[in-house]
């Protein structure tokens, strides 16, 4: 059933590292309440900016709890919960819901490529074991299928599925699906600053995505306008969000653009795990000039540092 109060802002989390790469809960706890204080709604742990697929059994479950207990009630915590085989998935949730997450988002498996109705009888299975509540991620260029509006409307009569992140990079089929399934579950947008003010005008709830936080609090800012009807405030933040954005495209691979980007705001960044190269120095400094020029980081911290 739709949840009338899960809307808004959620970042999807990076999960920081130390130098040697072991898991840095520390510096997770202390993002967790950075973009709290940011004014977000609730947070992702564990998806794909966390580089969930390089994390161990013992280490998700430590994200898991650390990701709870810094939040401290103040917002829900959304686990990412996807994998390959079905059991896996299952057992991810089942880890989540034991360190106290409130949902779990699951995404088709990856690489294996199923059909349409193995992809329905993957949900079907995961559903029925489910505790937590379940929010269903269509992300087709990591997964390599995709989950059409045909697909997230039979979902959408699930008692356990409460809402959908919509990733495609495709309008026609984010406002189908907003159109076919708003009154039954909440339908969040990825990216925001290419979809998020269309996207909420539409009838989107909000938004997940990976730049909130380093965007900061302007990115509650932007939803806050976009929901209460301020365009032209929404429109200029939007602007600057997708200044921000093109910073990152052609810096490494993703998230070490985000990572890096947080290092030079100040917030728990940390390097990316292998095979994924952090940026270097020379990516690094066009990333800051970019981030200056996309009012992220400020002139003369950029220039002191």
């Amino acid at each position: 059933m739709k949840i009338e109060s899960f809307r808004g802002v959620i970042p999807a989390l990076t999960t920081p590292f130390h130098a040697d790469l072991s898991l840095d809960p520390e510096g997770l706890a202390v993002l967790v309440d950075t973009v709290i204080k940011d004014g977000v709604d609730s947070v992702l742990v564990n998806g794909c900016t966390g580089e969930s697929w390089t994390l161990t059994d013992d280490e998700r479950a430590i994200a898991f709890r650390t990701t709870v207990e810094a939040a401290k009630g103040r917002v829900t915590v959304m686990a990412g919960c996807s994998a390959i085989s079905t059991s896996d998935t299952i057992h991810k949730i089942h880890q989540a819901a034991k360190a106290g997450c409130d949902y779990a988002m699951v995404s088709p498996p990856w690489y294996v490529i199923p059909g349409p109705e193995e992809i329905m009888d993957h949900y079907a299975t995961v559903l029925e074991a489910s505790e937590l509540p379940v929010v269903v991620y269509n992300i087709p260029r990591r997964c390599g299928v995709n989950i059409t509006p045909d697909m997230i409307d039979r979902l959408a009569d699930h008692p356990k599925v409460v809402a959908i992140k919509e990733s495609s990079k495709d309008w026609g089929v984010l406002s189908e699906t907003i159109r076919r399934t708003r009154d039954r579950i909440s339908v969040f947008a990825g990216y925001a600053s290419y979809f998020g003010l269309a996207a909420i005008t539409e009838g989107a709830v909000g938004y997940i995505d990976s730049a909130t936080p380093v965007f900061g609090s302007r990115s509650a800012d932007f939803y806050r306008a976009a929901s209460t009807g301020d365009l032209e405030t929404a429109r200029h933040i939007q602007t600057e969000m997708a200044a921000m954005l093109g910073a990152f495209f052609g810096l490494g691979t993703f998230p070490s653009a985000v990572k890096a980007a947080l290092d030079l705001l100040g917030r728990p960044g940390g390097p990316t795990r292998p095979p994924i190269r952090s940026l270097n120095a020379a990516q690094k400094e066009t990333l800051r000039k970019a981030l200056v020029r996309a009012n992220v980081l400020p002139a003369e911290r950029a220039a002191a540092e």
